[in-house]
């Protein structure tokens, strides 16, 4: 009908806005509110949360790394970092951080990174976040609501809910501008999971629950998604039920541990 051209469309499909609700349902309750509502931050891509310098690629991975742990909550993993170009290990032979928990003074679990993302903080910043969301899901008691090809993308949910669905939502897609982009090696980006709209939507969430207004994310958000995010919150604001359901989970933090938080 005529009149169809005139009706509001919704900002994303009906089903993936209920999915990420779900999915953000999971994280809390199988890794906590507690730390969620008080020690969680939006981490933005700032000095103010990435302070100091080093002077080579392998130190600034391992810098970054170390302030990712911390705003995660999982400082007292014990890690070891790696370069990807130099890793032939067979991942399957690697400890899990269950292993690692159990045995801190014998093992580390091992995180992987690209040098050339070091000029693409951003980009490093979300890899690690995933990866760390990867370990971290790995030890929860439900089983989470997909199958496991999706498994990836619901750890970019979970990646939001630990405070780092800017960096999520900034780099879910290859760079595209333009300048010296010939000069840009690939390597220098990530592989993203879920569409730029939907992990922006899943930041959207993180900031209705916490609270955190919009200038505050516009400030730090690549240009193309502000108009989104406005929008995003708007409707996460409208979905009151749903909502309703995220506020309503009370569950302590069992899986992460004390850990010194960083709350610059």
């Amino acid at each position: 009908m005529v009149f169809s051209l005139f009706k509001k469309q919704p900002l994303l499909e009906e089903e993936v806005i209920k999915w990420l609700f779900s999915a953000f349902a999971w994280s809390l309750k199988n890794f906590g509110t507690d730390t969620f509502y008080k020690e969680s931050i939006l981490v933005t891509p700032s000095d103010q949360h990435f302070p100091g310098r080093e002077n080579s690629v392998d130190s600034m991975a391992a810098l970054i790394l170390d302030r990712v742990k911390s705003y995660a909550g999982v400082n007292h993993w014990p890690t070891r970092l790696i370069n990807q170009h130099y890793y032939h290990s067979d991942p399957t032979a690697e400890p899990n951080i269950q292993q690692v928990l159990e045995s801190p003074s014998e093992l580390k679990l091992p995180l992987l990174y690209e040098p050339q993302q070091v000029g693409n903080p951003q980009a490093m910043i979300a890899n690690y976040a995933h990866a760390i969301a990867h370990h971290l899901g790995c030890q929860a008691q439900e089983r989470p609501p997909c199958d496991e090809e999706q498994w990836p993308h619901i750890m970019e949910v979970v990646s939001a809910y630990m405070g780092f669905g800017l960096m999520m939502a900034n780099t879910a897609h290859p760079y595209r501008g333009g300048g010296c982009g010939r000069c840009r090696s690939p390597a220098m980006d990530r592989d993203g999971f879920l569409d730029e709209t939907e992990v922006t939507y899943a930041l959207a969430i993180f900031c209705v629950l916490k609270q955190i207004p919009i200038s505050e994310v516009n400030a730090h958000l690549k240009g193309s998604l502000r108009s989104f995010f406005k929008k995003a919150m708007k409707d996460v604001v409208n979905q009151k039920e749903a909502l309703s359901k995220l506020r309503s989970i009370n569950q302590p933090s069992l899986l992460r541990g004390k850990a010194a938080s960083i709350k610059n």
